[in-house]
């Protein structure tokens, strides 16, 4: 079994990588970022960057459920995966067969790392290193907010919850002005917790909120900003950041 977990050093144990699996939508997409598409020989079905990715590489089922055996008659050089995504069980199932590389990924350092392994791993550290200096850039020209908005970050309806201040999530929220006034990871979310923030973000996944839903939330709260957010910007690490720092500029800008 072999599991290579945040350690950019074990990844010399895995030689030359040519055929990489991933289990991971934002994974994959920086993957073909990095000019490595064509290495990419197994998806999960909800990888749609980059464009028709799905027709060109075989889909091995959902980050969830992916299916072990289809994944290992690819014969990949190794595996990538996310701790928060993946099943940790079926990680150690698919780890008997195949190397995994398992990023566990909750700070913006972390995310950078990510891209950096990953640059390593393909033979594409330079590609990598100027990925990981163009999204900070970026982050670099987003006007400073002070003091800090009180929001919650709404990820799912009935029951409602959001992502808490234990997620890469929050460090996005920080960096467009916010604090998170949700604690911990995905917590089920109180009245109480609606009233302490001023700002409700309603994320466009999981749950798919839309313009009706945002308007519920202002009836009920019309002491409160209650406002939709792109999220794949706040929750897709790697080279999805790269718009992150126009789109969180804007969203400043505009509060």
């Amino acid at each position: 079994m072999l599991i290579i977990d945040n350690n950019h050093k074990e990844t010399n144990k895995l030689g030359h990588v040519r055929r990489v699996v991933s289990l991971v939508p934002s994974l994959t997409e920086t993957i073909a970022s990095l000019g490595a598409k064509k290495m990419l020989t197994g998806v999960t079905r909800f990888c749609k960057y980059p464009e028709g990715i799905g027709l060109e590489a075989a889909v091995i089922g959902g980050p969830k459920d992916f299916d072990i055996e289809k994944i290992t008659s690819l014969q990949p050089d190794v595996v990538v995966a996310v701790r928060e995504e993946n099943h940790k069980d079926r990680i150690l199932k698919l780890a008997e067969k195949l190397p995994v590389v398992l990023f566990d990924i909750v700070h913006e350092a972390d995310a950078f790392d990510m891209m950096r392994t990953l640059g390593k791993l393909l033979d594409k550290e330079k590609e990598a290193a100027y990925l990981v200096e163009d999204i900070k850039n970026g982050f670099a020209r987003i006007p400073e907010v002070s003091p800090k908005r009180r929001c919650l970050y709404l990820i799912w309806r009935k029951p409602w919850m959001a992502a808490g201040t234990q997620t890469f999530i929050n460090e996005m929220l920080n960096k467009c002005g916010f604090e998170n006034v949700a604690g911990g990871r995905y917590p089920e979310i109180t009245e109480a917790d609606f009233h302490r923030a001023k700002f409700l973000l309603l994320s466009t996944e999981p749950f798919p909120f839309k313009e009706k839903h945002r308007q519920e939330l202002e009836q009920k709260y019309p002491d409160k900003r209650v406002i939709l957010v792109d999220g794949e910007i706040f929750s897709w690490y790697g080279s999805r950041m790269l718009k992150a720092g126009v789109y969180f500029g804007k969203l400043v800008e505009s509060l």
